[in-house]
């Protein structure tokens, strides 16, 4: 039988493209081999030790915790990898192997675990090969003590390549060098997954949700990826090249045409204007802003600066970063969303062992239990709003106690900062994400305490409908247009507009054309989005009227599910030129 080719998974980032595989393994460890010299061995070989004997004491302090908390049972699960670390063919494998062969302990610990690995592996009893990923478990966990450096797979990345991996965290695209990753192919993942935002920020093809892709790849491999229709295909065909060179050259066609639009406004046959903004993800990505026609920046992810490195940015590097962003832009505005971190982006120096951390001390909870790191990026956004339209947003606020605790802590800087004579807009906007469904709920309420919403719903559907947005398996639940959604947005535009404070929109949700439409009738006053979806949406919106949108959206909110609304959608958007 010949191996699959064809594969079919979520469509998440338009466009197509052909080139080489580079295939990222979180489980397989890699390390450069270097040479010891002969009076150095003993030193090396005393190196390795150490990394294990600190493994050997973190372990056992884990496993005290772990029996407080829980019981016995639970706590024996690291007795496994106790007894590892004293397994001879562990632990004297490699330090035999740094003696023989003389070559760096990260090396041959590597060497060592894809051999007990692929024994393991390929023993029949059950047992065994489950204890493979503890074998990896353990090693990445010494790996990690012997390397002061870890250098990233996709930090020096030579040539253009399609990413393909089993996932794809902020960890991991933050460190990668953009101009050289020209797509991604994930197995799991959908439409709000990290990797798809990524892939749009980036402007490159990119499919998700892909089962058992990463295993049937290999680096160096060439391969198709059809961003548009969600196919991938593994060693094409000379034929099945040349049919999506035709197909890639269509799609490049479409985008210049839509390349007039950049400058002019996004506003109705009748016209009403909106604006519509960028959602930004690293600061090389402002270049963007004029090239695509956006008002603005509608949403600066900050979490990049914590991202993949030892210690916290200090204040000074982060007010050079948004001095630097606002300077790009001017005089157009730039919302700074404070620190998204937990969920699915770590930090160094904060503990995140959660059973679910997307529900747990994740965003604006981090921040509030964590004043000095807090109080830092705060200060630094301050400090960087007097060099251009700097507005401050706060993420994942869940009651109105949030939003006077943070106000409190802001008036504290601005009184520190006062007394140091040290300059800042004093008036700076302030605006919250409403992305939980408690804040939508309680928007009159929350529309008093700051100027402007910002509804992130990304989240907000992950909340509402009780799914996993990044789970292939219930993906098909993900339902942008389910009529619950709807009458949240609507809900919280009117009580944002009674209280006479602007909203916006920075989902995915706003980079839909016809979905626009939809909030369009709404009453949103500003949609953010990657700036790749910019130009198709304002030919949208430059192609209705809001008398229309607003009757297509009463007849909307009287459905029942998503379905119906889809139906009533599609045939509107049929009437579109």
């Amino acid at each position: 039988m010949s191996p699959q080719r064809h594969f079919e998974g979520i469509a998440v980032s338009g466009g197509v493209v052909t080139g080489k595989v580079f295939r990222l393994d979180p489980r397989r460890l890699s390390a450069e081999p270097r040479s010891i010299p002969d009076e150095k061995v003993a030193q090396e070989i005393e190196r390795f030790m150490k990394a294990v004997e600190y493994s050997r004491k973190r372990i056992q302090k884990i496993r005290k915790k772990a029996e407080q908390a829980t019981d016995a049972s639970h706590a024996n699960i690291f007795d496994v990898h106790l007894m590892m670390l004293d397994d001879p063919m562990f632990y004297n494998e490699t330090i035999e192997g740094i003696r023989r062969e003389k070559m760096n302990a990260e090396y041959m610990l590597s060497q060592t675990v894809e051999k007990l690995a692929t024994l393991f592996g390929n023993m029949k009893d059950g047992y065994f090969a489950e204890r493979v990923s503890d074998i990896y478990d353990l090693a990445n966990q010494i790996m990690s003590l012997l390397r002061k450096d870890v250098r990233h797979p996709l930090r020096d990345l030579r040539e253009p390549v399609i990413v393909a991996a089993y996932d794809l965290g902020p960890s991991d695209t933050v460190v990668m060098d953009g101009s050289k990753v020209i797509g991604f192919v994930t197995n799991i993942g959908g439409p709000t997954s990290h990797t798809a935002i990524m892939a749009k920020a980036l402007e490159i093809p990119a499919v998700v949700g892909v089962a058992g892709f990463v295993e049937k790849v290999a680096t160096g491999d060439t391969l198709i990826v059809d961003g548009t229709s969600g196919k991938v295909i593994i060693k094409p065909t000379a034929e099945e090249i040349k049919k999506y060179k035709i197909i890639q050259q269509r799609l490049r066609e479409q985008k210049q045409s839509l390349c007039v639009l950049c400058d002019l406004e996004a506003r109705t046959l009748d016209g009403y204007s909106i604006e519509l903004s960028a959602n930004i993800e690293i600061p090389e990505e402002t270049k963007h802003i004029k090239s695509h026609g956006a008002d603005g920046i509608g949403l600066f992810r900050t979490e990049f600066i914590y991202l993949n490195r030892n210690g916290m940015p200090d204040e000074e590097e982060q007010y050079q970063i948004y001095k630097d962003v606002l300077g790009a832009v001017r005089p157009k505005p730039v919302i700074f969303r404070t620190f998204d971190l937990g969920g699915d982006k770590f930090i160094s120096g904060v503990s995140f062992k959660e059973l679910n951390p997307f529900l747990g001390l994740r965003a604006i909870r981090l921040g509030l239990a964590n004043p000095e790191i807090f109080k830092t990026q705060m200060r630094a956004i301050l400090r960087a709003s007097m060099h251009g339209n700097a507005k401050m947003m706060f993420p994942m606020i869940s009651c109105v106690e949030e939003v006077r605790q943070i106000k409190k802590l802001l008036r504290e800087i601005m009184d520190e900062m006062d007394a140091e004579g040290v300059n800042y807009i004093k008036d700076i906007e302030l605006g919250i994400m409403v992305e939980i469904p408690s804040a939508a709920v309680m928007a009159d309420i929350l529309a008093k305490e700051v100027n402007f919403f910002s509804i992130g719903t990304n989240d907000l559907i992950q909340y509402t409908l009780a799914v996993d947005r990044v789970n292939e398996r219930v993906a098909h639940l993900y339902q942008p247009y389910n009529p619950a959604i709807l009458r949240l947005i609507r809900d919280t535009i009117i009580a944002a507009h009674k209280n006479n404070i602007w909203v916006g929109l920075c989902g995915e949700m706003a980079a839909d054309p016809m979905t626009a439409v939809i909030l369009l009738g709404l009453g949103i006053d500003e949609l953010s989005m990657g700036p790749i979806a910019i130009p198709e949406v304002k030919r949208v919106i430059r192609s209705v009227r809001l008398a229309d949108a607003k009757r297509l959206t009463e007849e909307i909110l009287q459905m029942g599910t998503a379905a119906e609304i889809k139906r009533l959608v599609a045939a509107y958007a049929r009437q579109i030129v």
